[in-house]
């Protein structure tokens, strides 16, 4: 029987967009992610969409996020071009 690798949250968003492309980030940088939605609460964008990594990974996929300026942090704090 194989050991089950325990999976924990990375980082909360209020976009499954921003989400997402934080999981692509992660993922080209060969750490495996996933998104977990709450699909009902969600409807009304008022569940958090975790982030979520396997505990080994937490600490190379906070590097990940750290040194990818151009990943979202909170909403509205992407850049505006006028």
């Amino acid at each position: 029987m194989e050991k089950e690798e325990k999976i924990v949250v990375l980082k909360k968003y209020t976009s499954p967009i921003d989400a997402n492309i934080v999981k692509g980030a992660l993922e080209a940088s060969g750490i495996p992610a996933g998104v977990i939605v709450d699909s009902t609460a969600n409807a009304i964008w008022m569940a958090p969409v975790r982030v979520v990594v396997f505990e080994r990974d937490l600490e190379l996929a906070k590097q990940v996020l750290a040194e990818a300026d151009e990943l979202p942090d909170e909403p509205g704090d992407e850049p505006v071009e006028d």
